[in-house]
Order: structure tokens, then C-alpha cells, then sequence
């Protein structure tokens, strides 16, 4: 797995409040997204598109900016890629685009986004699908949704997911088999992997405990509601400086034992422990993950 940006922490927006639109510009996560969907009441998503529009002459310190459509089945879609045609398609990064069930979802928006780019002046592929898997038929195909044209993400919807499968529990929680099903088609697709949001944005330490989880998991990064859960999201996925520099010695050391100096093994023994391959690889997820946050090595590999 080789991470380019860090996708950490993913900070959700209502496009229809601008004084949290305001708020956000100044938050430093590693993407924000604007929101059309389930945060806009119906009545209020005109409101959304004046706001986001106006949004655009601003600068977020987030490194990646994205806008939250709805999704193709909605009344409100068409509307939405006209704003897109109207000037935001200049500036986005890329589009979330909720309650994808199979890759024909990814592929007709992919198109409109062409289209978008031209007249735009961009480069096509400049805006970026993140794909959100939020039913029982979309973690199904979740695998061709994670190879489908832009997807650079998939996103885990958990509350949309367990009202789709009809469950009853009385708070939304993350369903460890649907994340497992979503990582694995995202790495074996070479993309990022996002957890879904943690409701009650005031209890830290149930965020704390379902972001430890997805990380542990191998997840990039995690949905956040509150400026209060940053922080958090941050360190938890976030490698630690001595974590970090452990992965960057062991590789070196795998480098070293693995040369003809070394002796051209292809097993080792380094630090009392085996190496092989399989150490290379998961030794080399923690040093992209910490690199694409900032990190750099502090200790190296010494005989």
C-alpha cells in the first residue's frame, strides 16, 4: 500500500449554514467536503448551492476541498451537476457521491464530470470520485465500485447501511464485516479506505474508541462531524514517531539482508524477530501512512 495524501480525517460541512462554512475554512484536516445531501433539508438545498458557490472565491487550509452531491437517484441530482457546471467545477477536488450500489453509478457521473472538466478548462480525471458504499447492494459490489473510473476512495456510510439492511439497534454503529469487505476491495483497487462518521459528536470517547478500531483495521482515515474530534482522528491515525521509525529501520535492515552484502537472505533475523517479505509490506503501510502526515525518520538501521 503506498498513501500519497493523508486522508486521515474527513470533515463534513452542511452547505447550508454559513456560518459553519466560514468555520471550516480555518480547520486543518486533510479533506473537508461541502454537503448537499443528508445535511441540507430539502427546502434549504437552494440555499446549500448559493452558499457553496460563494464558497469558492474562498481558501480552505484543507488540502483537499470536495462536494457532497446527491445521490443519482434523487430529484436533486440533475441540479447539483449544474452548479458544477456553473463555476464550482473550477475549484473542487473531487465529488462524494453517497448511496453508490454498482460501478454504472461511478460510470454516468464520471461522464458528467468529462464534461465538466472541459469546460472548465481542467485536465480530465482533475475531479475525483469518492464512493460512498451505503446498502446491502452496494458493499455487494463494492469490489467493481472500487475499480470503477476516479474513485479514489471508498467511504463507509454506517447509518444509511444499517437502515438498508433493516437493523434495529438503537445507535448507529460500524459493522466490522462490511469494513473488512470495504477495505479489502479498496487496497486490492490501490485506493484510500474511509470509515464512516460517529454520531454523537460530544462523546469523544466513543469516537476515540470506533476510529481505534478502523485504524487498527487498516483504515486511512475517518469521517468527522465536530472540531472537537480533529484532534483525535488525527493522532489515532497518525503513526507514532517511534512506531515510524521503527517500520523505516526494518526496512532498511530488509534492504540490507536482502542485498548480496547482506547475504542475499530472504528471511532474517532483526531485533530478536523473523523478516521476510510479508514484514517488508506491513512495515512499509506504516512509513507511507507517516510520511503522507509529515513524518520523517529520525533513527536509521545500524549493523
Amino acid at each position: 500500500m503506498t498513501v500519497s495524501r493523508a486522508r486521515r480525517s474527513v470533515f463534513a460541512v452542511p452547505g447550508s449554514s454559513e456560518k459553519m462554512i466560514g468555520k471550516a475554512l480555518e480547520f486543518r484536516v486533510d479533506q473537508i467536503f461541502l454537503d448537499l445531501e443528508d445535511a441540507v433539508a430539502p427546502e434549504a438545498k437552494e440555499l446549500a448551492r448559493q452558499l457553496i458557490s460563494s464558497a469558492g472565491q474562498k481558501k480552505f487550509k484543507a488540502p483537499i476541498v470536495s462536494l457532497r452531491i446527491n445521490s443519482i437517484e434523487s430529484t436533486w441530482f440533475s441540479d447539483d451537476i449544474a452548479l458544477l457546471n456553473s463555476g464550482i467545477g473550477r475549484w473542487v477536488d473531487s465529488i462524494v457521491l453517497p448511496k453508490v450500489r454498482h460501478a454504472a453509478d461511478v460510470h454516468r457521473v464520471s461522464e458528467l464530470l468529462q464534461e465538466i472538466e472541459r469546460s472548465s478548462n481542467r485536465d480530465e480525471g482533475a475531479i475525483t470520485i469518492d464512493a460512498q458504499i451505503e446498502s446491502a447492494e452496494g458493499l455487494v459490489n463494492c469490489e467493481e465500485i472500487a475499480r470503477a473510473p476516479r474513485v479514489t476512495s471508498l467511504n463507509f456510510g454506517p447509518a444509511d447501511f444499517m437502515a438498508d439492511l433493516g437493523m434495529t439497534s438503537a445507535e448507529v454503529t460500524s459493522n466490522e464485516y462490511a469494513l473488512m469487505k470495504i477495505l479489502v476491495a479498496a487496497r486490492a483497487a490501490g485506493i484510500a479506505a474511509i470509515d464512516g462518521p460517529t454520531l454523537e459528536v460530544r462523546d469523544i470517547a466513543k469516537f476515540e474508541s470506533s476510529a481505534s478500531i478502523a485504524a487498527a483495521m487498516g483504515f486511512d482515515g475517518k469521517w468527522v462531524l465536530h472540531p472537537d474530534q480533529i484532534d483525535s482522528c488525527h493522532k489515532i491515525f497518525t503513526p507514532t514517531q517511534d512506531r515510524f521509525d521503527d517500520a523505516s529501520c526494518l526496512l532498511e535492515a530488509y534492504e540490507y539482508f536482502t542485498s548480496t552484502a547482506g547475504g542475499a537472505k530472504g528471511a532474517a533475523i532483526y531485533q530478536g524477530a523473523m523478516i521476510d517479505e510479508a514484514s517488508r509490506k506491513m512495515a512499509l503501510a506504516i512509513v507511507s501512512r507517516g510520511s503522507a502526515a509529515g513524518l520523517h525518520p529520525t533513527k536509521h538501521f545500524q549493523l
